[in-house]
């Protein structure tokens, strides 16, 4: 899934913001203190990004862009295909906790991420999904791994991501990460190489054995 692609005075615009965002929070990073930052004047940033709630989504994208382009990276490796798809889903867990933006947004304003993976959970879990579909498309194109539905797989793993950025710890530590491969290789990468395969059932009941 391809990104949009920025020009130098966005691409500007996109670091002051992250940057901002990172200091004190979305509520109180002003369009006209990114502006500052960026070196340029409010009614630049207003052509370019019309409101604040676009030009954050648009940091946001492009963080996840930028965490495609380490997935892509990944999967053009030599490894195992097992291995591949273990160092993908343990990068995608391990960046629900340790991402600049995410560590740095805890710090300042952690009520913000809560209100994100709570009360706008919603967009962040489908959007998790539309990408790991697009990383999973791509793996089936290569003939990494099965061909089947990817969606319910995406799912899965965008479903797994969210509840490790609301509780890392439980009853497995996803911030330990010998727990957490151990967890990936025997129960997420099965499902990833070969999906999720439906058992046929049947009401017949077993035919006694003779005798």
């Amino acid at each position: 899934m391809a990104g949009p692609r920025y020009d130098d005075t966005e691409e500007a615009i996109l670091d002051a913001a992250r940057a901002r965002i990172m200091q004190v929070g979305i509520r109180r990073s002003s369009m006209d203190d990114i502006a500052r930052r960026a070196g340029i004047n409010r009614v630049t940033i207003y052509r370019k990004f019309a409101k604040k709630d676009s030009l954050v989504e648009a940091v946001l994208a492009r963080e996840i862009q930028h965490l495609l382009g380490e997935l892509a990276a990944i999967v053009a490796t030599n490894q195992t295909v097992e291995q591949r798809i273990e160092d993908a889903v343990l990068l995608v867990l391990r960046q629900t906790h340790e991402h600049p933006v995410v560590v740095n947004l805890l710090a300042v304003a952690p009520e913000e991420v809560l209100e994100f993976v709570t009360v706008r959970g919603e967009q962040g879990v489908a959007l998790g999904i539309e990408y790991v579909v697009a990383v999973l498309e791509t793996a089936q194109s290569l003939s990494l791994i099965d061909t089947y539905d990817p969606r319910p797989i995406a799912e899965l793993v965008a479903r797994l991501a969210h509840s490790v950025l609301l509780t890392p710890r439980g009853g497995l530590r996803f911030d330990d990460e010998q727990q957490a491969r151990h967890f990936v290789r025997s129960a997420i990468v099965p499902l990833v190489k070969h999906g999720i395969h439906a058992k046929e059932s049947t009401n017949e009941h077993p035919r006694p054995s003779p005798g």
